[in-house]
């Protein structure tokens, strides 16, 4: 005899079906992905982070490294290469703690190490001056840095405390629009050693190969745009906004872009340079580009903060309003990334984010460099 299903029935019938599907589904393990979409990160409002990087340290009592949120579930954890993915007995997590067994193979520093004592041979480590006088940290610009990090990937429920990127569309209007109507577009990036990509692994020649965040940029608008992408990058370490200044012609007018973006005041800042020689220097780039090119669109870069136990960390926050200042004044677009590391330091160490523990990023945080540039100009 066939059961008659009432539509009373039916509806008591998802009833008791609807809770356990949905408990399947949100209790369904994530498999660990890593594409050009997932390298992409914005901290400040993905719930999942890829590939965060940490050093655990040993301080005597745990050896254990702090991500920025408390994970609600590990999806996977490698070393830098992301080659390796270390199972799940060689760590615990307490809070945004994650904690290496005694029996792992994950990599460590000591604290002793990160203050530049008994450092291993390996890595020709060296170390440098620390900004607390008498003391100094590690330090190198090799691969030693980075072949002590780890990736973390997780799911979390916290809140970035932060500032965020700023969507900007009318400073970058002439330029988007282009871009729309699948036009050719050339991109020129003019600043010091961080606007070079020292020291992404792709930089460094180690696995995975990562592009600076200007090239990544580049390709992300070549794969989401129809048009050719004409990427200049005229960049050189150790330079300061002067040599930006004078070199204004050569290294950005001569190739009349359609968006430049401009990268200085890490060395400035740690060399001593006052706001408003800075201010000047920045202000004479403008108007310059504009003089040649009125149609360009110009994005102002506020720089990383270099470790804050480094003696680079010095003036680079005051160079902010400075940029603020000529934003409003000339209608150009500003990317604070000053502020973004600001929130990270609180509860990162420079060595977890930093390639060289001075002021040259990790792959990490090259990737929130690309994904906040985005976000400037789509929001």
């Amino acid at each position: 005899m066939k059961t008659k299903v009432t539509l009373k029935r039916l509806i008591m019938l998802l009833g008791l079906l609807l809770p356990a599907i949905l408990f399947s589904a949100c209790n369904k393990k994530l498999t660990y992905q890593y594409g050009e979409k997932e390298m992409i990160v914005k901290v400040w409002e993905d719930n999942i982070i890829y590939n965060e990087t940490v050093v655990l340290e040993d301080n005597g009592t745990t050896i254990s490294g702090q991500l920025l949120f408390e994970p609600t579930e590990i999806i996977s954890v490698r070393d830098y290469t992301l080659e390796k993915e270390y199972d799940i007995t060689e760590y615990t997590f307490d809070k945004n703690f994650i904690i290496r067994s005694e029996t792992s193979t994950m990599p460590y520093l000591t604290t002793e190490q990160l203050a530049g004592k008994n450092l291993p041979e390996e890595y020709a480590f060296s170390t440098y001056q620390a900004k607390e006088p008498g003391t100094e940290i590690i330090f190198t610009e090799g691969i030693g840095i980075v072949m002590h990090q780890i990736a973390v990937t997780y799911k979390h429920e916290g809140k970035w405390t932060g500032i965020t990127p700023v969507h900007q569309p009318l400073a970058l209007q002439q330029f988007k629009e282009k871009l729309e109507a699948g036009l050719e577009v050339t991109i020129v990036l003019n600043g010091d050693s961080i606007s070079t990509g020292a020291n992404s692994s792709g930089v460094l020649g180690i696995k995975p190969y990562m592009d600076d965040f200007g090239t990544m940029f580049k390709t992300y608008l070549e794969n989401t745009y129809n048009s050719k992408v004409n990427f200049i990058n005229t960049s050189l370490g150790g330079t300061m906004s002067l040599w930006g200044k004078e070199n204004v012609d050569l290294n950005v007018n001569q190739y009349q872009p359609d968006l430049v973006i401009i990268g200085f005041g890490m060395n400035d800042g740690s060399l001593g340079v006052k706001a408003n020689t800075y201010h000047d220097n920045i202000e004479f780039m403008i108007k310059s580009i504009k003089a040649r090119n009125s149609d360009a669109n110009i994005i102002l870069m506020h720089t990383i903060y270099a470790n804050p136990l480094s003696l680079q960390n010095q003036n680079q926050e005051s160079y902010l309003t400075e940029l603020e200042n000529l934003k409003k004044q000339y209608g150009v677009a500003l990317l604070d990334m000053g502020s973004i590391t600001e929130t990270m330091y609180k509860t990162k160490k420079g060595v977890d984010i930093l390639a060289n523990n001075i002021n040259h990023p990790s792959d990490f945080l090259v990737r929130i460099y690309t994904a906040s540039l985005i976000h400037t100009l789509e929001g």
